[in-house]
């Protein structure tokens, strides 16, 4: 028989001793390999769990001048996944019951923790922890189902309600554009209120497509330069405005396999997030900003990255931005649908997007794409 793979123990507590003797014990299971860590202060503790590396964690509750409580209570706050289970003394019932009410798995009187009992207590918390995440992983499946259900409804109504006199504005917009003289700013005027009505149509569509998970269509190469100017022309104004230097550096030569009109919905959907991002930054009293988008090559795929001077994205919501519906802007700033949408695009080309970001710090996000 397979011997199980070692389960790695994380002791937040400030005795040296306490240690030696944790690990003595655990040592004293059978069939069961144990690598345990020490963490001798909460500043230190606080740091190893939030890596994330450790199957579970003990808390002792006395941690100089803060608890294991307060530790408790920042790791609940974060999110972190990691089941941690506090070490009390005699007496201390109200200390457990805080401890149960901030999400601990367990606690033990310290003083009375044997092998056995820290063993049971380990194995129930770990099988605990992974229930625990399949369930919300199955009270966020059946959300996004839903709310997806919602969002097809809501883009069927808007397909025929807005479609339909959407029809009719271009196609006076085409007459006027037949009529007027080839060098006529007004008509260069029309062919822009054309590409924009195109512009919605192709939102309601992607609308309908992340409702019901539909491939977008077939492939073709692209060339992401031309896009970037293009985007660059249209918002010109606002890199203007915000006093933001806009960088592309994508040469003609680069060519992706994706959709024309569904690479330029995820380019203005990143750029327009970077503007609020600029924004939130601008006004925490940061200053020269810019947004930068260039090329790297990866072999097979060329890797497109968009970066940025703005606020950063915090690690507790880096975990879920890719989510429907999930936003961090002000109420009618944002659905939470931009980032899910350019995700589900990206996906279905082959492609996908990764994100790296600090807080405070600006972010970074590559569109993967297969080279055309």
């Amino acid at each position: 028989m397979t011997a199980p793979a070692p389960v790695r123990v994380l002791l937040v507590d400030d005795d040296e001793d306490d240690f030696v003797m944790f690990r003595d014990l655990l040592s004293q299971v059978r069939d069961q390999k144990y690598i345990v860590d020490w963490a001798s202060s909460y500043e230190d503790g606080r740091k190893g769990i939030a890596l994330g590396n450790h199957d579970v964690c003990f808390l002792d509750y006395r941690l100089g001048a803060k608890t294991g409580i307060d530790l408790l209570r920042e790791a609940r706050d974060a999110a972190w996944p990691t089941p941690l289970i506090l070490l009390t003394g005699y007496g201390e019932q109200e200390v457990d019951m805080e401890a149960m009410r901030l999400g601990a798995a367990d606690y033990l009187v310290k003083d009375k923790a044997g092998p056995l009992l820290l063993e049971r207590s380990i194995r129930y918390s770990i099988h605990r922890a992974k229930s625990l995440k399949a369930i919300l992983e199955r009270e966020a499946q059946i959300l996004v189902q839903d709310r997806l259900a919602s969002v097809g409804l809501l883009a069927s109504s808007l397909a025929h309600e807005i479609g339909t006199p959407l029809g009719v504005i271009r196609g006076r917009a085409e007459y006027l554009e037949m009529k007027l003289k080839d060098d006529s700013e007004v008509k260069r005027t029309v062919t822009v209120i054309i590409s924009q009505i195109d512009r919605v149509s192709k939102l309601i569509r992607a609308l309908l497509n992340l409702a019901r998970g539909e491939q977008t269509g077939s492939t073709e190469s692209v060339r992401p330069s031309e896009i970037c100017l293009e985007l660059s022309e249209l918002m010109g104004h606002e890199f203007r405005k915000g006093e933001i230097r806009m960088e592309c550096t994508l040469g003609e030569e680069l060519q992706v396999k994706a959709e024309s009109g569904p690479l330029h919905q995820v380019f203005l959907n990143l750029l327009v997030n970077s503007l609020h991002a600029i924004e939130t930054a601008k006004a925490a009293g940061k200053n020269d900003h810019f947004i930068r988008v260039e090329a790297v090559d990866m072999g097979q795929f060329w890797g497109i990255k968009f970066s940025d001077s703005g606020c950063g994205i915090s690690e507790k919501n880096l975990k879920n931005i890719f989510q429907p519906f999930f936003t961090t802007k002000d109420i009618g700033k944002g659905t939470g649908l931009g980032l899910a949408t350019s995700y589900r695009i990206v996906e279905n080309w082959g492609g996908r997007i990764e994100v790296k970001s600090v807080e405070g710090q600006g972010a970074e996000f590559t569109l993967v794409l297969p080279k055309g």
